[in-house]
């Protein structure tokens, strides 16, 4: 589309300037007729003869034009009167006029003048006769026509070249984000064959840890215990970036789609809180489940909205103080389901509102420095929740906390 939009921009300043170059030419046959014309009429009242009615200018070829005075003609008031007639209609370009006899048709004097407002010059090229007193007509002709023409376009050729540089400046920018495009694949796919690729020692690490966890010997040794649920804690958590980043790819490949269920999402919830609850409790936070809402069915993708629920209430932990005080609520507003999940947390600056669900970006946590993560669970829960056609908003006071809201469409009982 870019570059049929540049072709079709040299196409349509083409044809502008084959048009304008049309009506200057136009302009200029006017303004030569009328130059012409007037010279004709004052030679005609210098030798007090009538001009002819018909046939007194002739347009020889484009840039040549035959004056049928039929009567004496002075070389010296003739070359006076084009002139001044030419430099009045604004003709300032070099001519050369003739004077023939109308008997013989014969070239009895010719010149070539200069007509400039500021400073006229004229050059005696040949007198090939003496003034006969015998009636003439005269021919004058433009030589560097076309020349004169394109310098009455400058206007024109400006905006031209300015625009051939904006269509460079466009093709360039195509040229980089093309490039950008293919560097961007490349990076996808060897994130997603790099990820793919720690999916198999993530599973044998799960797999020897849930082994060595219920061994007897370790069983008996709380230390040894405790190791290998370190193992399988830290596993599972490098297994859930890893399906993050695979999630992500996914979604912004051209395979993806919803695998849309009537889902329970008040039974979503309680399984998505039930291991943060957990969590919370032994480190003296809470998590309050307030679930309202009377039609608490949707019609949505139950793998991807129990990330959602999951990421949320993520974020809720990560950014909170020692102790974490969460609530996730559910009401209805009509056949809408709204969820919101509402932490007393550090909170987040006005300034990074606009950010917060721009692939990898991370708000700065301050003086909270146990942070971990890529960026992309907002980002992922924004792409779900409009793949679904949900609303989402985040409110969000700095030292007070963060509440998110996500509004389903067409709930049901």
């Amino acid at each position: 589309m870019g570059a049929l939009t540049i072709i079709g921009i040299f196409v349509m300043q083409g044809v502008y300037i084959y048009k304008n170059y049309n009506k200057e030419e136009g302009e200029f046959h006017r303004a030569v007729n009328i130059a012409l014309r007037n010279t004709a009429v004052e030679i005609a009242k210098y030798n007090g003869v009538k001009l002819p009615e018909k046939g007194l200018i002739k347009m020889e070829s484009s840039n040549i034009y035959e004056v049928n005075v039929n009567s004496p003609i002075d070389q010296t008031i003739l070359q006076t009167f084009l002139e001044t007639e030419l430099d009045k209609q604004g003709i300032t370009t070099l001519f050369e006029y003739g004077i023939y006899n109308c008997n013989t048709n014969e070239l009895v004097f010719s010149e070539c003048c200069l007509v400039a407002k500021a400073d006229k010059k004229v050059t005696v090229k040949k007198n090939r006769g003496k003034k006969k007193p015998e009636n003439y007509y005269f021919v004058v002709r433009f030589p560097e026509k076309k020349s004169f023409l394109w310098v009455e376009m400058k206007s024109i050729w400006f905006s031209t070249i300015l625009l051939f540089i904006a269509c460079a400046i466009f093709s360039a920018a195509i040229i980089v984000i093309l490039r950008q495009k293919r560097y961007s694949e490349l990076m996808r796919d060897f994130v997603n064959n790099m990820t793919h690729e720690f999916k198999t020692p993530i599973s044998s690490i799960k797999i020897s840890a849930d082994v060595l966890l219920h061994h007897p010997l370790v069983e008996e040794d709380k230390r040894l215990t405790q190791y290998a649920q370190i193992i399988r804690d830290q596993n599972q958590r490098l297994n859930d970036q890893v399906e993050k980043v695979l999630q992500i790819a996914k979604m912004e490949s051209s395979s993806f789609s919803l695998n849309k269920e009537e889902l329970d999402l008040h039974e979503l919830i309680k399984q998505c809180s039930s291991q943060y609850a957990f969590r919370l409790g032994d480190g003296g936070g809470s998590l309050q489940m307030r679930l309202d809402a009377y039609k608490f069915r949707i019609r949505a993708d139950r793998f991807h909205m129990t990330n959602v629920i999951s990421n949320l209430l993520d974020n809720a932990v990560k950014y909170s103080r020692n102790n974490p005080e969460i609530t996730i609520r559910t009401s209805n507003d009509k056949d809408k389901l709204i969820i919101e999940v509402e932490d007393r947390g550090i909170g987040i600056q006005a300034h990074d509102l606009d950010k917060l669900f721009q692939k990898f970006y991370r708000v700065p946590t301050g003086d909270v420095h146990n942070v971990k993560g890529f960026g992309i669970g907002l980002y992922y829960v924004k792409r779900i929740c409009d793949a679904h056609e949900f609303e989402l908003n985040l409110q969000s006071v700095y030292g007070e906390g963060t509440t998110v809201t996500i509004t389903c469409k067409n709930s049901f009982e």
